[in-house]
């Protein structure tokens, strides 16, 4: 009989992040073997339909958590949370690990003291800083203050290639790294792959699904669809008006279909010919072993970091350099025309849910 824990996830809000997800799905997978997971949000955000009931603890119901985690407020919003966390424990007892998740959460958490606390690095560090750092100096700052939460902290880093990063001790002084990948629920993936959406194209198209930010290089997916012939390109995406916007500079928007956030996206990638990822920049997409999962093909930047350790086999050749939308555009075209095999035993081995909860687990002493 396995002994009951007590998770509790801190994490900025439920948003249709792929932070978010991976909890989520975390919680999912460990609430399925018998556990207890609560929610901590700083603020009220929830764009996700969880697949099962978890507690969930919204900190501030009208402050947005960028303001709840500045500078003039983080001292009273780190007692407020420790109240908030302190009250639920008399209801349900007391935490046996905590999880923080992205940096302003983090960055409160760090001052909380709770008990086998471990903060997870979703993100390659040196590209967020590098890309704060065109911003300017406050932006920078600010960034570089929020990673210095992480320094002398255990942290879960979800790609060997973050786990590294972090070890180099080049942008903080870490307690200790373990890498963990992200859960992936395969059984969840497979059922929801055949749920019916009128919405999606009958006729051939690419995929790509990722928040308009600068870290996925729509410009550069644009650049590389101009020069693909006679195939539209469907973008999962909250703000579909900016991805039309930076569409019509490259001349493609007419061939791009925004159907908005899909709570469910399966159907649509294993409806795709190719799910196409332009980052600059992961910590390990979980888009593209959903992809995969879903048998669908991939063509990726091989940026730092993830997409080395997902495209392994044929699909390893499928991965090109940043910023050359030519090199994009010539191995979709390659891949449109001989796909590679995709080794699912992999994904299953190396990404499955269960895989994951075991590990999270093991963190309990």
């Amino acid at each position: 009989m396995i002994s009951k824990k007590n998770i509790a996830i801190f994490i900025d809000s439920l948003g249709g992040g792929g932070a978010e997800k991976v909890m989520l799905t975390l919680a999912s997978g460990l609430k399925s073997a018998g556990h207890q997971v609560h929610f901590f949000l700083l603020e009220s955000r929830i764009e996700y339909t969880p697949s099962q009931d978890f507690a969930v603890h919204i900190l501030y119901k009208n402050v947005k958590h960028r303001k709840s985690a500045n500078i003039f407020n983080i001292r009273q919003t780190v007692a407020d949370m420790q109240t908030l966390v302190q009250d639920v424990t008399k209801e349900h007892g007391e935490f046996d690990l905590h999880l923080a998740n992205l940096d302003p959460t983090c960055k409160v958490l760090s001052r909380c003291h709770f008990n086998n606390t471990f903060y997870i690095l979703h993100n390659a560090m040196a590209q967020e800083l590098k890309r704060e750092a065109r911003l300017g100096p406050i932006k920078y700052l600010r960034k570089k203050r929020e990673k210095s939460s992480y320094n002398n902290k255990n942290l879960i880093a979800v790609s060997d290639g973050v786990k590294n990063e972090a070890l180099s001790e080049k942008y903080i002084k870490p307690k200790s790294v373990i890498r963990i990948y992200n859960p992936t629920d395969i059984s969840e993936i497979t059922q929801l792959i055949s749920e019916s959406n009128n919405d999606i194209p009958k006729e051939p198209y690419l995929i790509h699904a990722g928040r308009v930010v600068k870290q996925k290089r729509h410009d550069i997916l644009f650049q590389a669809l101009a020069l693909v012939p006679d195939i539209k390109l469907v973008l999962l995406c909250k703000y579909d008006k900016k991805a039309r916007k930076i569409a019509a500079k490259y001349g493609v928007e007419n061939r791009i279909i925004t159907p908005g956030f899909q709570e469910n996206p399966y159907n649509w990638l294993a409806g795709a010919k190719l799910l196409v990822s332009s980052s600059d920049y992961e910590g390990l997409p979980t888009t593209l072993i959903e992809s995969l999962t879903c048998q669908t093909p991939v063509v990726s930047t091989n940026c730092d970091y993830g997409p080395s350790e997902i495209l392994t086999g044929e699909q390893g050749e499928f991965l090109v350099p940043l910023n050359d939308p030519k090199a994009l555009a010539s191995k979709i075209i390659q891949a449109l025309k001989s796909p590679p095999k995709i080794d699912l035993e992999h994904i299953h081995r190396q990404f499955s849910i269960d895989s994951a909860v075991k590990a999270y687990l093991d963190l309990i002493k």
